[in-house]
């Protein structure tokens, strides 16, 4: 799932697709990925069409599994155009129901904050170092001198949601969740589709690429960054990530069988 068409185009070109089906103005493409049935689907920026279309995959299609990927603009200094973010923790940042409810509080629960199984979440690291690592293989080094990516890096970091396009510095200093817990990227969907993703009891993942520096110092088309380099690494964490789950599946299969083997067949002449 990606908010963007172009967040998911690539990925499309990777998959057998078998049917196509419009819903709520949204096309759902299923068929199989990587040896795994796979829906995708381009939602739409915001956290009420990130909602909708979550609530689709989940009711409709049964989805044991969300994975959603796109752009995302730098909070933390740190952090480079080209840079990977995978949500560690995700939170509104515009959610504030005081004085009935904490600001970011959910209301009516006790969710300030939304965290993907740690499991997943080291999975999707892996697979983002592996991705990096063949970057050049993908994109060409003069693609990622022109945008400046020259050592991106993976971090795990809290991620900040909110329907607003945030482009002032000043106001990255009101969205923290406290002085020691600092979001590193903001966006415009990710802790809206984790809060769905957890009312349904679903593991999901929410992996962000950095399209902008924290002091804006970088000027870039967004749309040519989409095209040439966040499509690219969208598909690319995706493939090695399915990869990372179909290597798992199968070494748990392996010690299944392994478990089954009798070590002493004569207890069968018994």
């Amino acid at each position: 799932m990606g908010a963007m068409p172009q967040e998911v185009d690539l990925i499309k070109m990777e998959m057998n697709i078998q049917a196509e089906e419009t819903i709520g103005e949204r096309t759902f493409f299923s068929g199989s990925l990587n040896g795994f049935d796979t829906v995708l689907v381009f939602s739409r920026w915001g956290k009420v069409a990130a909602s909708s279309t979550a609530t689709t995959l989940l009711d409709k299609y049964k989805i044991d599994f969300l994975l959603f990927t796109g752009v995302a603009g730098a909070v933390d200094p740190i952090l480079n155009i080209g840079d990977v973010v995978i949500g560690k923790k995700l939170y509104q940042h515009d959610m504030d129901a005081r004085p009935i409810f904490p600001r970011f509080q959910i209301p009516l629960t006790d969710k300030l904050t939304f965290s993907p199984n740690e499991i997943h979440v080291s999975q999707a690291e892996v697979a983002a170092n592996k991705y990096l690592n063949n970057l050049q293989s993908d994109i060409s080094i003069e693609i990622l001198s022109k945008f400046s990516i020259v050592h991106p890096k993976v971090i795990r970091g809290i991620i900040a949601t909110g329907d607003q396009f945030v482009t002032d510095t000043q106001a990255h200093e009101g969205m923290h969740l406290s002085d020691s817990e600092k979001a590193q990227a903001v966006e415009m969907e990710g802790a809206a589709v984790a809060q769905i993703c957890e009312e349904y009891n679903k593991p999901y993942l929410i992996i962000r690429i950095i399209s902008d520096k924290a002091d804006h110092s970088a000027t870039i088309d967004l749309n040519a960054f989409i095209e040439n380099i966040s499509n690219h690494y969208s598909r690319g964490i995706a493939l090695e990530f399915l990869s990372t789950l179909q290597n798992n599946i199968t070494e748990k299969a392996n010690e299944k069988i392994e478990s089954w083997k009798i070590e002493d067949p004569s207890v069968l002449m018994t």
